[in-house]
């Protein structure tokens, strides 16, 4: 492969979506669920598809996901059907014709080099790819954006996300998640009183009405307020009081009062009957993003986006001011510790190297010296990278810029959220596309199947 090829495969495994296509393209290809629909023996993937085969509701035919809480694949068999399915529907090439770019969240820990392993067995063995790049998806996300340091806050299906990102490395202490995601969200609207319950859904019905009328209502009606509701709802209740006050003294005279959060917002539910909700009932469904204690008593309100986001910034704040950074890998590439077996049976793990004319990429691995933790805080706060699906929820970037100003009131803020749509929506594949398309491949660390063959 020689390194003046610069089209590549890009695909990214979302916990709600999958989106694929080429590297030397603006948009990519397909998006498609990252789930599929099993059926007998056969796995159907696809959105129209899936949704063609879910509105049939056949008996026996069931929705599974493929991608875990943790945003790593654990169900490998389904994961090669739909590359596979990607290859031949959706991009109509070979997995042997071009390299391979795919992405892996930021963990809080040290990759399991096992999972690596299986994508090297995937890509290498099963499907016969060349050459293959793994990044860190929010590294790849902030160094898109030209920011070496960011707080990446990734709002998707399965949960939220905070990764701080110092000197172009992720600093795994202050990665925070929550399972309270767009999924969540899901569970909740379908519980209104106004829905009809089906205690007796089948899986197919649940995905259906999740990627249809669900999916319309919360990009109609919900709407995350600028503060928190409890706080909200006792500021104009102080008004309406004061108000009243003011029309005793004006002998009789009544002003037009009315609370803005007993607002009606409307919406066509299925398209037979119209759903009626206050502003308020809108706002709490998307408060439980931040406060999930009131959904539940059983949740915590630390498990909420706004402590997700203090926690990570004051641990990174703490990790970098004692310990400095050390890179991870090469750009956003991942690094492969392989293991190695000596003459003596016993094993070490080694890494691979870059290989050569890599030598000034490895300039990343030094150590970010002198770094107190307020200036840590001051990089983190002046570059807050918003993303994920579930972010397109109205008012989410105010109401971040607002919790953050409490926590941090001494700093200035800075947020960055794509404010088109769609882009939002596939930024991750926007990313790690121009991370493929650096002038010089040795900016990022790609593997050939001799890299994962264990050596003795």
């Amino acid at each position: 492969m020689t390194k003046e090829v610069k089209k590549c495969v890009v695909i990214h495994n979302g916990s709600h979506s999958t989106i694929a296509g080429f590297s030397n393209m603006e948009l990519p290809q397909c998006i498609i669920p990252s789930t599929y629909l099993q059926r007998d023996d056969e796995m159907i993937f696809g959105t129209f598809e899936m949704l063609d085969e879910a509105e049939k509701n056949i008996p026996g035919t069931q929705v599974y996901t493929i991608i875990d809480s943790h945003g790593l694949p654990y169900n490998w068999t389904a994961l090669e059907a739909q590359w596979r399915y990607i290859y031949e529907k959706q991009l109509k090439v070979s997995p042997k014709d071009l390299p391979l770019v795919i992405s892996v969240p930021a963990s809080h820990a040290e990759f399991d080099m096992q999972i690596m392993e299986r994508y090297f067995e995937l890509a290498f063995v099963q499907l016969g790819v060349p050459v293959l790049q793994i990044v860190v998806e929010p590294l790849a996300v902030a160094l898109s954006m030209g920011k070496s340091s960011a707080l990446v806050v990734d709002i998707g299906a399965r949960g939220c996300t905070v990764t701080p990102i110092v000197d172009g490395t992720v600093i795994k202490t202050g990665v925070m998640r929550s399972k309270f995601g767009g999924n969540f969200l899901d569970f909740h609207i379908a519980q209104l009183p106004h829905i009809e319950p089906s205690e007796t859904a089948s899986t197919c019905e649940m995905w259906y009405n999740s990627n249809t009328w669900i999916q319309q209502f919360k990009s109609t009606m919900l709407q995350i307020s600028d503060k928190n509701l409890v706080e909200l709802e006792r500021y104009y209740q102080e008004q309406l009081q004061l108000q009243q006050q003011q029309q005793q003294q004006m002998n009789g005279f009544q002003p037009y009062m009315m609370n803005p959060l007993t607002q009606k917002r409307n919406f066509l539910y299925k398209g037979q009957k119209t759903i009626t909700m206050e502003l308020r009932d809108c706002y709490k469904i998307a408060e439980y993003l931040f406060q999930p204690n009131l959904a539940s008593e059983t949740f915590s309100q630390t498990e909420g986006l706004s402590e997700l986001m203090s926690k990570s910034i004051r641990k990174a704040g703490a990790t970098v001011s004692t310990m400095g950074t050390q890179s991870g890998g090469t750009g956003a590439s991942l690094v492969y510790h392989r293991t190695h077996i000596a003459a003596n049976g016993n094993t070490k793990n080694t890494t691979q190297s870059p290989g050569p004319g890599s030598e000034k990429t490895t300039v990343a691995a030094a150590s970010a010296g002198g770094l107190t933790s307020e200036q840590v805080y001051s990089l983190l706060l002046t570059n807050v990278i918003i993303t994920g699906c579930t972010s397109l929820i109205g008012g989410t970037e105010q109401r971040i810029i607002n919790e953050l100003s409490i926590r941090f009131p001494q700093y200035k803020l800075t947020t960055y959220a794509n404010q088109i749509q769609f882009d939002r929506k596939v930024q991750p594949w926007i990313s790690m596309s121009a991370m493929a398309s650096l002038p010089n491949w040795e900016l990022g660390r790609w593997y050939v199947p001799h890299d994962w063959r264990p050596t003795t």
